[in-house]
């Protein structure tokens, strides 16, 4: 069953480029004060003599701090640089086929050659979820117990191969490289993955997130949370749940329901509780796993991964943030022009 995304409000660019193209109606009408179309605005041409070079210094100040309080509160939001959309029917997450999602081509080279590293992993004639949970112990031996590994970085890229080669050499990483290399690697023995992040708020300060994985196992159709970071299965009422199941057990302050399934693993961190309390209060669903094919979390250009969220609290904020980013184009715009301006009329003076 193939279900539809809600038409979330006007993209980020169609805003931006609405506010341009009022920036350059506002360009046209300076341009209307040069003497060339004096004969035409007779009236604008007389009031330009108001205007000092002081008072177009001041108006193109005005504009660039306006453009930087809007960068500013833009960046406060969570994944502003992202492009999200808002799902309000908790439906679209159940579904094995999510419209517009972009899946990973079972032919890439990447991926065929990345299969071998999980040689000898899985044992043979065993069910999805069994190899899922082979794999992800699998991911969480990749990294070493030391702390000094284990602080969350910023890094440009999600590819499984480099990131895993990165966690082998010791490379600081955390819950967000656990992520995108068991997605890659289930990817790689023929399941269905996709990344998931939680947020505890949609605004950057004082946020906590965390990055799981997703993987559809067909026995139960559904869709089930690996959490590599904890090397855990999350169980509500003793059944492997979903990364939704798990987000309404905590808004419905129903935390007794949760318990973890870890196979015996004794690896810190353990997972508790009071964790996934914090972190789940906002979900961020991946609209691709085509890791292998150069897709990435990036704000512009081609094979951008995009996200969905839900959330019980509150929507994300997709319209304020193309009217932030609107308005701070246009701040920048007109504050260029009206530097410029100022330039030419010191020339004049």
């Amino acid at each position: 069953m193939k279900i539809t995304i809600p038409k979330s409000a006007p993209s980020v660019f169609s805003v931006m480029w609405g506010y341009v193209a009022l920036a350059f109606a506002v360009l046209v009408s300076i341009a209307a004060m040069s003497p060339t179309w004096a004969r035409h605005w007779p009236l604008l041409w007389r009031f330009r003599h108001a205007f000092r070079s002081h008072h177009l210094a001041l108006i193109g100040c005005s504009f660039f701090l306006l453009t930087c309080a809007c960068l500013y509160v833009l960046s406060q939001i969570v994944a502003a640089r992202l492009s999200v959309s808002n799902a309000s029917d908790p439906a679209v997450f159940t579904s094995h086929e999510l419209a517009g999602f972009v899946r990973q081509s079972r032919d890439a080279a990447s991926l065929i050659e990345f299969r071998k590293y999980l040689d000898g992993v899985i044992e043979e004639d065993c069910s999805d979820l069994a190899r899922a949970v082979a794999i992800r112990r699998w991911v969480r031996r990749q990294q070493s117990q030391e702390k000094s590994v284990w602080l969350p970085t910023r890094v440009n890229h999600e590819n499984p191969r480099r990131l895993l080669e990165e966690q082998r050499r010791g490379i600081p990483g955390a819950c967000r490289r656990f992520a995108y290399v068991l997605t890659g690697a289930l990817l790689s023995v023929g399941l269905d993955a996709r990344v998931v992040n939680f947020s505890s708020s949609l605004s950057r300060i004082g946020a906590r997130r965390h990055d799981v994985v997703e993987v559809w196992i067909e026995d139960l159709a559904k869709w089930v949370l690996l959490d590599p970071t904890f090397d855990t299965l999350v169980l509500i009422d003793g059944k492997p749940a979903s990364a939704l199941e798990l987000l309404e057990a905590v808004a419905a302050q129903q935390m007794g329901r949760i318990t973890f399934d870890r196979g015996g693993t004794a690896l810190i961190p353990h997972p508790t509780r009071e964790a996934y309390e914090r972190w789940c209060r906002h979900l961020f669903v991946a609209m691709s796993n085509a890791v292998f094919d150069g897709y990435a979390v990036r704000g512009v250009g081609p094979k951008r991964i995009r996200f969905l969220h839900h959330s019980p609290d509150s929507a994300y904020p997709v319209f304020r943030k193309s009217l932030l980013l609107g308005v701070s184009c246009s701040g920048l715009f007109l504050s260029l022009v009206f530097w410029a301006w100022t330039f030419a009329s010191l020339v004049n003076e």
